[in-house]
């Protein structure tokens, strides 16, 4: 049985709204990347693989609310109540600081993605040049220029990068679905978040920005890492 972040995702308060301008955002933003991609996403995987599907995906938070929009305009509300009871905050295994990517249909033969017309960037790269996988497979071509601006349309607006504060001195700027869950909800999901980080030392991956010393850090192993400044 997985273990979990310890918190009833089911709870969330409010997480399908937000700002009308920040849905537009998000909204032209994603297209734009998928229109750029549209024909560079050739893959040479076979449609059964789910390989690059475990570990904790990291998204932006545009990426994140365009998501939310997928979800809201495409599912029915019980499977949307189901999947936050059933499928968010989990871990991928006891000993693994990962988190399990909750749109995972692993016991589908081919199509594992519940949300692939909406996944992430990182997604959508993998098993390309931008980014190889392990497999012995030859990846399909993708100019990384491309990559990288597909990359600053979902992380900068204007000159300004994209983060969500949890509080005074720590904002978010790349994490797993579950924790942009927490962090965009409440300020008693936000508390929660900072706290769980600052015991178990752990970022599951995202990456944070200390606003104080102006940096980027994760915490791996117990160890916080500063990326840049």
């Amino acid at each position: 049985m997985n273990k979990s972040l310890g918190y009833d995702f089911s709870t969330l308060n409010g997480i399908f709204q937000r700002p009308e301008p920040l849905n537009i955002f998000a909204l032209e933003r994603v297209e734009r990347v998928k229109g750029m991609l549209k024909d560079k996403e050739e893959y040479n995987c076979s449609s059964s693989c789910k390989q690059c599907c475990y570990g904790s995906i990291l998204m932006s938070y545009t990426e994140f609310t365009y998501i939310m929009l997928y979800m809201e305009k495409n599912w029915p509300p019980q499977k949307i109540e189901n999947f936050f009871r059933e499928r968010v905050g989990l871990l991928q295994d006891e000993n693994d600081g990962s988190l399990l990517c909750p749109f995972l249909q692993e016991e589908a033969g081919h199509e594992h993605c519940g949300i692939y017309e909406a996944r992430p960037l990182v997604c959508r790269i993998f098993g390309t040049t931008a980014a190889p996988c392990q497999e012995t497979i030859e990846p399909a071509l993708l100019d990384e220029t491309l990559f990288y601006q597909a990359y600053d349309l979902l992380y900068y607006g204007g000159k300004s990068f994209i983060a969500l504060n949890l509080d005074n001195n720590w904002a978010v700027y790349e994490a797993p679905f579950a924790l942009w869950c927490l962090a965009d909800s409440s300020h008693e999901t936000r508390k929660f978040l900072r706290e769980l980080i600052e015991l178990q030392k752990e970022t599951y991956h995202a990456v944070l920005y200390n606003k104080k010393d102006d940096h980027f850090f994760v915490y791996h192993e117990g160890e916080m890492t500063v990326i840049s400044r």
